[in-house]
């Protein structure tokens, strides 16, 4: 068996659509069960995922004193800063609010500054404050920062700096008491809460009337990039960006594609997995203000050198995470229902993918710290159904702080308590016993005949995926393999071909699957599904992210060019001939009990007969059993004898002098009259010694006991014969399919 990685939760639909919801928005039946699976039925959800708007800014709780400061700033020419944050929804909402107010003003009146993410920490920073606001600039503007900065922005009131926060994380206990822009203000009313910080700064620059269709694309990045829901109003906003990304492209959006490798059309997986990962990268190696100067760089020469440099430092962030990732998981116990890991000198930047990765790997909670003077500073991240910042506020008291929500959080350990919070919190989670694994939630199981590619191409009303509504993840339920091989330089990926759906499907990292199955063996497969195009043929394919194997796997590496060894290690249980010697305390003979449950069980040598496998395979509960079925002597081809055959042989041996023959001396030539091979005449002699028809010793054949009623199927040796021919006939001569066919058959009764 092969365990999937996640828990599969297939979602069922609680209520219809309405027939006449489905003729309105013109729904087929594949759009309308995944609608209702999630949740959509009614006009207003079906709304927000069709024909999405956005609202008027004015309704932002306190805009108009946002605007009327601004505009008076511009007016008298007051020096402003935008203070923005380190991530692609910083960065991108830094470039929106400079770009738009530099417009309205001299250039030299805005400047912008990110926090470093090592030096600095996130959002407002009083150091950074005394040391360059006071007394330089008027007006401050934090986007995508400033609710959790109470203490720090007051220092600046206090002396003299007016403040403006425009912001969408979770209000705490102490809130600034300033102009507030967010879109989930307790104290406003706008129709949408889920906006992304450059989504409420796309607002204010709209209240400005400063925007500009181009200025969609920073939306459109920054919205995708920070996983807020794609539903209503922020997919409206990303639509619109998406068409500005692909009509008129900035310069620093374009290079930095270029330079990426990418360079075909533009959608949120474009943004999610090209775009954003880089601009964080510039903010998880401290200089996220390079990534700002890029997207304002309007000339494309300048910016490809600039985007060369940001995919420079992506590749450290990539090889920072990979040299991280590999000694953290050496430090792990596989054990434990969460990962702590800790160790001094790791770069903090990246602890937050590392402990994500661990999770993706593991399936439990991690936590990845690194030692900061005398405090360990890291990340936090869990899996659906473990909230991580309940749990550490009730079952640890030597943390220092933390802060997030119950999937991601950022955790701060005196070096003096790390062995305690490590202990306290694994044994808390080991005693809960709760087996833990992810959950992966299924939209659609894929049958035969029930998904066209006409279909699954009106997906792209569903589009743009995201958050809360994610692109439709598909199951292909204990389908029939057609062909499996490994792709890739290294082989570390996976092709499948289900020949009954009618679809490939790609796993990236999954090349290990070679391993666990084969042509024509059931498994059941999880991901996403897209076209793929090749000499100019479109078909489906599926993105695979899990897979699971329910019966026992049989590989079959009978022919020489299937075997591959590495998959057989010294600990598997190995299955060998009957009278053969066992190498160690794993080896049986077949018609010997196997241990009840085996990981992998070798079947080494073909047996002498298919009772004793049946014996021995007989309720065991194995993952995996490899067929080799070697043998020294193959009988398929060259049969075994017959009664004529014995009683020729007894009639040409009646012809001998005193009715005795040399076998050194006359066997040849006996097998040539006989037209036998050797092989076939010396099994004839063994049949007729164990009937007792002849006596043979030192080499001469002596006629036995007149006896003319003697039956072949009396003699041992014969029925052995027999058991091995059907052996072969059963486990050696046939396809693979039968082969596998019949395993499964024995195992199962």
């Amino acid at each position: 068996m092969y365990q999937s990685k996640y828990e599969w939760k297939v979602r069922r639909k609680t209520s219809d659509i309405p027939e006449a919801l489905r003729e309105k928005f013109k729904l087929d039946p594949l759009e309308q069960t995944i609608l209702e699976n999630r949740g959509f039925t009614t006009e207003a959800d079906l709304e927000k995922i069709y024909h999405p708007k956005t609202y008027d800014a004015g309704r932002v709780h306190m805009m108009d004193k946002a605007v009327a400061r601004i505009e008076a700033a511009l007016e008298g020419d007051e020096r402003i800063l935008v203070y923005g944050d380190f991530d692609a929804d910083g960065i991108t909402s830094t470039v929106l609010l400079l770009s738009a107010l530099r417009r309205k003003t001299d250039e030299d009146n805005v400047d912008f500054f990110i926090p470093n993410r090592i030096e600095d920490g996130y959002g407002p920073n009083q150091t950074i404050f005394e040391e360059i606001v006071v007394g330089q600039y008027d007006l401050v503007i934090t986007v995508d920062n400033g609710v959790s900065g109470a203490r720090e922005i007051g220092f600046l009131t206090s002396r003299g700096v007016d403040v403006i926060v425009v912001d969408h994380h979770a209000f705490g206990e102490d809130v600034p008491e300033v102009t507030i822009l967010h879109p989930d203000h307790p104290d406003g009313e706008y129709p949408f809460k889920s906006l992304a910080g450059v989504g409420i700064t796309y607002k204010l620059v709209q209240a400005l009337g400063l925007d500009r269709k181009e200025d969609l694309g920073w939306v459109a990045i920054g919205t995708v990039a920070d996983l807020v829901p794609m539903i209503d109003e922020n997919k409206k906003l990303v639509t619109e960006g998406l068409k500005v990304l692909n009509d008129t492209p900035p310069a620093g959006v374009h290079t930095l594609l270029r330079s990426a490798g990418s360079d075909g059309y533009i959608d949120e997986e474009t943004i999610a997995f090209g775009l954003a990962p880089r601009l964080n990268a510039t903010g998880r190696l401290g200089e996220a203000e390079i990534a700002v100067e890029l997207l304002l760089e309007e000339d494309m020469n300048l910016a490809y050198e600039q985007a060369v440099v940001v995919e420079d430092m992506n590749m450290e962030r990539k090889q920072l995470v990979e040299t991280i990732f590999g000694e953290a998981d050496a430090d792990i116990d596989a054990g434990n229902q969460i990962n702590i890991v800790y160790r001094e000198g790791w770069h903090p930047g990246v602890l937050g993918i590392v402990a994500s990765k661990i999770v993706e790997k593991y399936g439990k909670p991690a936590i990845v710290l690194t030692l900061d003077g005398d405090i360990y500073r890291g990340s936090a991240r869990s899996i659906e159904g473990v909230d991580l910042h309940r749990i550490l506020a009730e079952h640890s008291n030597h943390h220092h702080r933390f802060g997030g929500h119950a999937l991601a959080l950022g955790v701060e350990v005196g070096a003096a308590d790390i062995e305690a919070f490590k202990d306290e919190l694994e044994q808390h989670m080991n005693g809960l016993e709760l087996n833990l694994r992810p959950l992966k939630h299924i939209d659609y199981q894929i049958k035969q005949g029930n998904m066209s590619m006409k279909a699954f191409e009106r997906f792209g009303r569903l589009k743009p995926f995201g958050q809360s509504f994610q692109s439709p993840v598909f199951l292909l339920s204990n389908e029939n393999i057609g062909t499996i091989k490994q792709v890739g330089k290294d082989r570390s990926h996976i092709k499948l071909s289900m020949p009954k759906v009618g679809m490939d499907v790609i796993g990236f990292g999954f090349g290990h699957l070679i391993n666990e199955v084969s042509t024509q063996d059931p498994i059941s497969l999880v991901g996403t599904v897209n076209v793929n195009e090749f000499n100019q043929k479109r078909t489906l394919q599926m993105m695979l992210q899990d897979a699971s194997v329910d019966s026992v796997q049989l590989i079959d590496m009978r022919s020489r060019t299937d075997q591959r060894f590495d998959m057989i290690t010294q600990e598997d249980v190995f299955v060998i001939a009957e009278g053969r010697e066992k190498k160690g305390e794993n080896y049986y003979h077949y018609g010997e009990a196997l241990p009840f449950t085996s990981k992998t069980v070798v079947l080494r040598d073909l047996p002498e007969s298919v009772e004793n496998l049946s014996y021995s395979l007989r309720d065991i509960h194995a993952s995996k059993i490899i067929a080799l079925f070697h043998q020294k002597e193959e009988l398929f081809f060259t049969g075994i004898p017959k009664a004529e055959d014995i009683s020729n042989v007894l009639q040409l041996m009646g012809k001998a002098e005193e009715g005795t023959i040399d076998l050194a001396k006359h066997a040849p030539a006996l097998a040539d009259r006989l037209g036998m091979k050797m092989k076939f005449l010396k099994m004839a002699i063994d049949i007729m010694t164990d009937l007792e028809i002849i006596t043979l010793k030192d080499g001469i054949v002596y006629k036995g006991q007149e006896e003319e009623n003697w039956k072949l199927a009396d003699s041992r040796h014969y029925q052995k014969l027999k058991s091995q021919l059907e052996a072969e006939r059963l486990l050696k001569m046939s396809s693979s399919s039968e082969l596998k066919e019949y395993l499964r058959s024995l195992i199962s009764n």
